[in-house]
């Protein structure tokens, strides 16, 4: 088992290959199994800002790098989860989509870059939000995360600023607790905390404890998972909704963070994932 972080990828070792008749000739070991979280080179983030000639030449290595990662599934390299799918998964409107079939309550959402449908919304059914439709992290903006937002504050900005980009609206959710949950293969488990604020990375001084979902929200995560072909995912919730029955869905990440969580769950997502990626290689070594 090798570990690559992402800020060195060179760490593989020498791996080439050549492509023949048959395919490729792989000179070096291609993995059986590989757990892609972030595979992609970074900035130092204590370093000064990057000009845009260098933002521009990281841009470009990382995709030289992504494209390359094809190489192993070309190969039958087994992936957690497949690149291919975890794009897919990462698509706000498709979990929504996805999470309302799977039976979980979703919160009355509308995509816009329109301020008056967003104003007429926000007036049909109350306290609400605003959010990005896309990832929440951006490496290279003034702010980097873009958290959630309070959408009176928001509908307070100029017509212009909203046609800039589309984004979602939501119902604003008036949960005691928020919680994220861990899919690992067939394996579930969560933690919780309570909810002090919009978005619980602007406080994240606020104390998890274990969480141990009913069986109803555990048999969702799991068809929500199957759905998207996953093997991990990390889901977000809020509990405890006066108006919404059982854990209200906000999204699910399949490349979710689970290490601020690992000591708070006595290290079982480590081990779960440690287990299933054996798991994986044994199947593979059978197979072969």
């Amino acid at each position: 088992m090798r570990r690559v972080n992402r800020e060195n990828p060179v760490t593989l070792g020498r791996m080439s290959a050549l492509l023949g008749q048959p395919g490729w000739d792989v000179e070096g070991a291609a993995p059986r199994v590989a757990w892609l979280r972030q595979f992609l080179p970074e900035r130092d983030p204590y370093g000064p800002a990057l000009t845009r000639s260098e933002i521009d030449d990281l841009l470009v290595c990382r995709r030289q790098w992504l494209a390359w990662t094809d190489i192993f599934t070309v190969l039958g390299t087994r992936w957690v989860n497949h690149p291919t799918r975890a794009h897919q998964a990462e698509s706000k409107v498709r979990q929504l989509s996805f999470a309302g079939r799977a039976g979980f309550p979703v919160p009355r959402t509308l995509l816009t870059f329109d301020l008056e449908e967003a104003q007429a919304f926000v007036s049909t059914i109350g306290p609400s939000v605003v959010k990005s439709i896309a990832t929440a992290f951006w490496e290279f903006s003034d702010q980097s995360f873009v958290f959630t937002a309070d959408a009176e504050q928001a509908l307070a900005v100029g017509g212009m600023s909203w046609q800039a980009q589309p984004v979602f609206v939501q119902e604003r959710i008036d949960g005691s607790r928020e919680a994220r949950l861990f899919v690992i293969g067939e394996d579930v488990l969560g933690a919780h905390r309570p909810r002090v604020s919009l978005d619980w990375r602007t406080d994240r001084g606020v104390a998890w404890v274990p969480w141990s979902p009913d069986r109803k929200t555990i048999e969702r995560a799991l068809a929500y998972a199957r759905a998207f072909e996953l093997d991990y995912g990390a889901f977000d919730f809020i509990l405890g909704s006066p108006s919404h029955p059982g854990p209200v869905f906000l999204e699910c990440n399949p490349a979710g963070e689970f290490g601020f969580l690992d000591d708070v769950l006595e290290r079982q997502p480590s081990q779960m994932m440690g287990r299933f990626l054996a798991r994986l290689v044994s199947d593979t070594s059978r197979v072969r």
